[in-house]
């Protein structure tokens, strides 16, 4: 028999859920839950089904006329917005200072190894806040939480899925942390979780083509909607690897709206929780709660109206380290303006992070309409939000990476806008209590893309904007290094 959670009113016009089936205990929430958080215990879930995905998912816009533009990585700039120098890989003969050519390695076999470790920087307030969070897990008696946000580098999950592994094998695994249940676009992954999408998914962003713009997203800029039966996605502990295999805890983002439909959610091979999303629009959340172990939860729509979904959190008892990685490509700082506030601080005051970790500024350095004092101005408005969000956390913001462009043959110039959206960063990190990491710096310098480009096998991809899975776990090592030299 599948348990149904019923929508009901409350004074204040609240939402209540209601166990109106058997078959699954329901605890009233904690004392220091909000209303909207509804948890369900599940003792009788026996671990993941042996079904593999079909991976026969689609995700497209919601389709809505847009007059706004989208954001990208790949805007044509002129060349001579580029670098002060060019690097000819073929000749050896590059516009470099004696001191570049050290730095780079020129006529050696490059030697990642020799780049110094890049250290966090800012004031000592800024710097003493992110010491306390590693102090407080290397002290092992409570879950501390760090989440990432940002574009690409950060959408790939392979940097912070290091990160992750790193400060987990250290501290204790205390779970994946936040994962889309469903694709939001092709190719969506993350590291040491498994995942699965079929069916038709809407999906919806900042600024994606034919969205919404409504900014109802949730924590990290993202929603996944269906309504069809035929549509699931799942999100399943890994079975091998050193991290991941375990959770207690599912904790299912949605959004209630008017005319909202209900969602089975499925833990292994328990009886399905069905709740409704019908109600005020405004956040809520199922905590689904099983005995330590692997398991596979999932989501779909029960056919009575649309369903979106704003993420789900993977936990487990701690003490420990949860990662969160929350990246859309494409997208630059100033997203968190767009994004509903109200939204966003409610899941965030329930489950603040101790370390916000804000990754963009290679989008920003692609963008012909910034210069040095128009970002100055953007960024102090987006850092604003973030604290509007999240006012006492400690915070990193992670630079832009070293950018290169082939110019012909092997001439190849360097991004010039990068070293000034770092500097930029770095002053305005300051006045909010930000440490800065500047990754262009990390890499080597302007023209280590390149030199990361040209090890065997390549460390950087071929667009010579982002990297390889190796060059981004390599960036993680170093982000955790960084960490523990504070």
């Amino acid at each position: 028999m599948s348990a149904f959670l019923r929508m009901g009113r409350i004074p204040g016009g609240g939402i209540l859920p209601i166990l109106v089936a058997g078959g699954i205990s329901v605890g009233q929430a904690a004392a220091a839950e909000p209303g909207w958080v509804q948890t369900v215990d599940v003792p009788d879930a026996h671990g993941p089904p042996d079904v593999a995905c079909t991976k026969t998912g689609s995700t497209k816009s919601p389709g809505v006329s847009s007059t706004g533009t989208s954001a990208t990585e790949t805007t044509p700039i002129d060349v001579g917005a580029m670098g002060s120098f060019a690097l000819d890989v073929a000749s050896q003969q590059p516009q470099l200072t004696p001191e570049d050519r050290v730095r780079l390695q020129i006529g050696e076999v490059y030697d990642v190894a020799r780049v110094p470790l890049e250290p966090l920087r800012g004031d000592a307030t800024a710097l003493a806040r992110v010491h306390a969070v590693y102090d407080a897990m290397a002290r092992r008696d409570r879950v501390v939480r760090v989440a990432f946000w940002g574009a690409s580098h950060v959408a790939g999950e392979y940097y912070t899925g290091e990160v992750r592994r790193q400060l987990q094998a250290q501290f204790g695994d205390a779970g994946h942390g936040f994962v889309m249940p469903a694709a939001p676009w092709s190719g969506y992954r993350g590291s040491d979780v498994n995942l699965c999408t079929q069916g038709a998914w809407v999906s919806d962003y900042d600024r994606r083509t034919g969205g919404r713009g409504d900014g109802l997203l949730g924590v990290a800029g993202v929603s996944v909607e269906s309504s069809a039966t035929s549509s699931l996605g799942w999100v399943q502990t890994t079975k091998s690897n050193p991290q991941g295999q375990h959770v207690t805890r599912f904790e299912v983002q949605l959004l209630l709206q008017p005319a909202g439909g209900s969602v089975d959610l499925t833990v292994d091979d328990a009886a399905p929780v069905r709740v409704s999303t019908r109600g005020d629009t405004g956040p809520g959340m199922t905590v689904l709660r099983v005995l330590d172990g692997p398991h596979r939860l999932t989501v779909q729509p029960a056919g009575d109206g649309p369903v979106r979904l704003l993420g789900v959190n993977m936990e487990a008892d701690g003490p420990g380290v949860v990662v969160d990685a929350m990246g859309v490509s494409g997208r630059t700082m100033s997203s968190w303006t767009r994004w509903s506030a109200p939204l966003q601080s409610a899941f965030l005051e329930r489950r603040p992070p101790d370390l916000a970790v804000l990754a963009y500024g290679t989008n920003e350095a692609n963008d012909p309409k910034l210069n040095p004092d128009t970002y100055r101005a953007e960024l102090r408005v987006s850092l604003s939000r973030f604290r509007e969000v999240l006012p006492g956390a400690a915070c990193v913001l992670v630079g832009p990476s070293d950018r290169g462009k082939k110019l012909s043959g092997s001439n190849f110039a360097i991004w010039g806008p990068t070293a000034w959206v770092a500097k930029v960063q770095a002053e305005v990190a300051l006045e909010f209590g930000c440490a800065s990491w500047d990754m262009q710096a990390v890499t080597g310098g302007p023209g280590s893309m390149l030199r990361w480009r040209l090890l065997d096998p390549p460390w950087a991809a071929a667009d010579l904007i982002h990297f390889m899975a190796a060059g981004y776990q390599e960036i993680g090592r170093r982000f955790v290094g960084a960490m523990a030299a504070v």
